[in-house]
């Protein structure tokens, strides 16, 4: 296959699909769509981060971060603080000594 062809056809795709962004700009999303996509970083983390809670070698310590940050996020709301706050939840109790 002509690797050329295939490089000049994944840019104009890449293309394509970026230049109409930036002129959404001009365009006032309806309030149900904004209310929407104020949902989606949060599920993408959760898409993320939810394989790795469950039964396996360090279920607890994901698990742990996963409700720290649950909790933080339902508390403060910022996306920010639910990442750290989980992550740091996770190391703690991924650093303790087993028992």
């Amino acid at each position: 296959m002509n690797y050329e062809l295939l490089i000049a056809g994944a840019a104009l795709v890449t293309y394509l699909t970026r230049v109409p962004g930036f002129y959404l700009g001009r365009w006032r999303v309806p309030d149900g769509v904004a209310r929407f996509l104020n949902y989606v970083p949060v599920a993408a983390f959760a898409a993320l981060a939810a394989p790795g809670v469950g039964p396996g070698a360090d279920w607890l310590p994901r698990l742990i971060g996963a409700g720290v940050a649950a909790l933080l996020m339902l508390r403060f709301g910022q996306l920010w603080l639910c990442l750290v706050g989980g992550m740091l939840g996770f190391w703690a109790v991924a650093l303790l000594p087993s028992v």
